[in-house]
């Protein structure tokens, strides 16, 4: 079993549910009382959304190879980033990370591929959806990613930021992304990618048009995946 390492913190809701299902996925396969070797380095997450406001990626990109050092010298073997807009620096420290990264778009990419969808809609923060670093990736890939109309983007960021992240879920907010949703199905989205870690609070598989993929538990799965090989 790897020694997992976890950059947190972004927020911590979603920290939170990482950790229960690594411990949970883990502890159905072995059992008894067996949990999964775990450091977590938690991040001040303020830090990281005033350099996201500003599209710093290379200051993204130095607290996350900070917080990957800290984890290589506690004596993680591989690390995983629990969110999906600091992802959008993975070019800029993937080669000077000290240690693997088991990426989000790569655990999602592979679980569309594998299901065949082929055009999906992507839900995040604005940072995720219109910077294009996920777009690349999928569309490298031979994904088409579709992204709510620009105030339907400003609402789900507010969302996101002001209440998900701080554990709040309100219904005229989960109606807000449920019309969203039902606006990308018809323009001819197959799939709803989840992609932020905090949305799984807010939105259930039955209130979608189309399959859901939950960047949090498919990642989660990829992580215990790769610990466990």
């Amino acid at each position: 079993m790897r020694h997992i390492g976890l950059v947190g913190g972004l927020s911590p809701e979603s920290t939170v549910h990482y950790y229960r299902t690594l411990c949970g996925e883990f502890n159905q396969r072995v059992g008894a009382l067996n949990f999964p070797n775990i450091t977590l380095r938690s991040l001040n997450l303020q830090e990281l959304t005033d350099l996201f406001q500003r599209n710093d990626w290379q200051g993204v990109a130095a607290i996350l190879l900070d917080a990957l050092g800290a984890l290589k010298k506690a004596g993680a073997e591989f690390a995983a980033i629990l969110a999906n807009t600091p992802h959008n620096a993975y070019d800029l420290i993937r080669d000077e990370s000290p240690l693997k990264i088991v990426t989000i778009m790569g655990a999602v990419s592979q679980a569309l591929l594998r299901d065949g969808r082929r055009k999906v809609a992507l839900l995040g923060t604005r940072r995720t959806m219109e910077f294009g670093f996920f777009r690349q990736h999928f569309e490298s890939r031979g994904i088409e990613m579709l992204v709510p109309a620009p105030p339907q983007r400003q609402e789900l960021d507010r969302v996101i930021w002001s209440e998900l992240s701080h554990g709040l879920v309100r219904p005229g907010s989960r109606l807000a992304v449920i019309h969203m949703m039902k606006d990308l199905a018809q323009q001819g989205a197959d799939a709803v990618i989840l992609g932020c870690t905090e949305l799984q609070l807010l939105v259930r598989a039955t209130d979608s048009p189309r399959p859901l993929y939950d960047t949090t538990r498919i990642h989660a799965e990829a992580i215990l995946e790769y610990a466990m090989q």
